[in-house]
């Protein structure tokens, strides 16, 4: 969804606001002291101009404290908020963060507001004061989970500091617990239907997925220099109004009791975690079992570099990893990753309680109205917008994926040089490694590396013969022709004509590598 910018009516009138709050505010500050009114200034000041980091723009000024005590329409506004923000879904928080940070365009509020937002607003004899305390908790709840030093903030900073060890070790413990209850079975079919008795393998994965989102590996699991893991029962301690208005009874009743904080917990210990935490732990489970495969010819074109100096994978590796994703065509968002994920469907598992709500896929891809999909004006079912979240999303993959190409391409490239060299002419009869049985993961990759390049030497030995015989393919034409008609070749990979062009080069390479030094620079392979 395009957003839409702020009219010139929305702006004067934000800037009349301002300026009677402020006028409220200079009011307020001989009724409560100056020592409470500079500590709400100051409040108001850090809103301002703190969120930079992962929101689209800095948050707008809202009603300080001593604002909020002046007006029981704000104060009004603030509590139906709070009411309201009770269950917000990952979509509506996207909404929010965007309404919290100048943009009013209708279709945005009405996402981003709660249900009682409209008919409070409507009862309200000052709207634009009820709005107002409205949007100071709203704000209040993007900056505790989008501020700095906001709950994204700390996720995604304590992921990018991590060094290539450190990857490795998080890549390795992560993929063992995920694949403890997997066990090499696809992670993009639903664990059951409806025409069969769940088998016992399927209510192991059924388990495993729904502890992943009730208490996930970010639960229970510190990463990197974290002393304590970075979802372990999050506590909100900071602003929140809730307790400091003084309207009487009979306004509140209909609202009930509310807690600002109680509803940032909630955001975060339920929905925030449970969908980090299952999208991360089955997106690289999914990533091992659809890329890192045997199975997977391109992987071998896939390496960056083709380098044999630890440093220069290192730093090629991670300059170009945004490139190797899309190589490999990996989601472009958690909505796309969530609606590949199959066995995120738990609503036909023998052990499910509750059907319709534990179809995790449908509820993590698409945007619910009353547990069915909600459509557009073009008759598209509406995928969730992920906002800020899209950024943890790839910090994550690309945390997952760094050590994991690293690792291959080392391998890929030392067998090379030595083929190079000469030192590596026939096969090897390297062992396919057994996903099955997947211990450690590093091991595993580089595993697969030797098991895929030992299993084109026969490219190796077929342009010996040739050069040998004075009929080498002298161009990459004649080669791309031998490997379509020729048995011999054709059998190393008989979908080549399907293969991304640098396997398709590295194969040309591997035919020449005997008798390269005879030929012209020009007429070399390259990698």
């Amino acid at each position: 969804m395009n957003k839409a910018n702020p009219s010139a009516n929305d702006s004067d009138t934000r800037s009349k606001q301002q300026k009677i709050l402020s006028m409220l505010g200079l009011m307020t500050s001989k009724v409560l002291g100056e020592n409470t009114f500079a500590k709400s200034s100051i409040y108001s000041e850090r809103i301002t101009r703190g969120l930079r980091s992962f929101l689209p723009k800095p948050l707008l000024p809202s009603a300080s404290l001593a604002e909020f005590k002046m007006s029981k329409e704000i104060q009004m506004g603030y509590l139906v908020a709070a009411k309201d923000l009770k269950d917000v879904t990952i979509d509506q928080f996207n909404y929010m963060s965007l309404w919290a940070t100048g943009d009013s365009d209708s279709s945005v509020v009405d996402r981003a507001a709660g249900m009682n937002f409209s008919e409070y607003l409507s009862q309200s004899k000052t709207p634009d004061k009820f709005v107002v305390g409205y949007k100071t908790a709203v704000i209040q709840f993007v900056r505790a989970i989008a501020g700095t030093g906001g709950v994204v903030f700390r996720i995604n900073s304590a992921l990018q500091k991590l060094d290539l060890n450190q990857q490795n070790d998080l890549v390795n413990k992560w993929f063992n617990q995920v694949n403890s209850y997997m066990n090499g079975a696809s992670p993009f079919k639903p664990i059951n239907n409806e025409t069969k008795k769940a088998s016992d393998s399927d209510e192991a994965i059924a388990a495993g997925v729904s502890k992943e989102i009730n208490d996930g590996y970010l639960n229970n699991h510190p990463v990197g220099d974290s002393q304590k893991s970075l979802l372990e029962n999050y506590s909100y301690n900071e602003d929140d109004f809730t307790d400091e208005h003084d309207l009487p009874k009979m306004m509140t009743d209909s609202i009930g009791k509310v807690s600002l904080s109680g509803d940032i917990n909630a955001f975060v210990n339920n929905t925030l975690s449970g969908m980090l935490n299952a999208l991360a732990s089955l997106g690289l489970y999914a990533l091992v079992y659809q890329d890192f495969n045997p199975a997977n010819p391109d992987l071998v074109g896939a390496p960056a570099t083709d380098s044999i100096d630890q440093e220069t994978v290192i730093s090629q590796t991670r300059t170009a990893i945004l490139k190797v994703g899309r190589y490999f065509d990996l989601p472009k968002s958690c909505a796309d990753l969530a609606d590949k994920l199959g066995v995120l469907d738990l609503s036909n598992a023998g052990s499910a309680r509750n059907a319709k709500h534990q179809n995790y896929r449908l509820r993590y891809s698409r945007v619910l109205e009353k547990d069915q999909p909600a459509v557009n004006d073009r008759g598209e079912t509406v995928k969730v917008s992920y906002g800020i979240f899209e950024t943890t999303h790839h910090i994550l993959q690309n945390s997952f994926l760094l050590p994991l190409m690293v690792q291959y391409t080392t391998i890929r490239n030392q067998l090379l040089q030595q083929i190079a060299d000469g030192q590596y002419t026939t096969s090897r009869n390297v062992s396919k490694p057994n996903f099955d049985l997947v211990d450690n993961l590093l091991e595993y990759v580089d595993a697969l590396a030797r098991y895929q390049i030992d299993q084109l030497m026969g490219l190796v030995e077929r342009g010996q013969k040739d050069y040998e015989g004075l009929s080498q393919a002298g161009t990459f034409s004649a080669f791309s022709h031998l490997m379509r008609v020729a048995p011999e070749v054709k059998a190393v990979n008989p979908a080549y004509a399907d293969m991304t062009k640098a396997t398709k080069h590295l194969y040309y390479w591997l035919y020449q590598s005997s008798f390269k030094d005879s030929l012209p620079d020009d007429e070399h392979a390259k990698i």
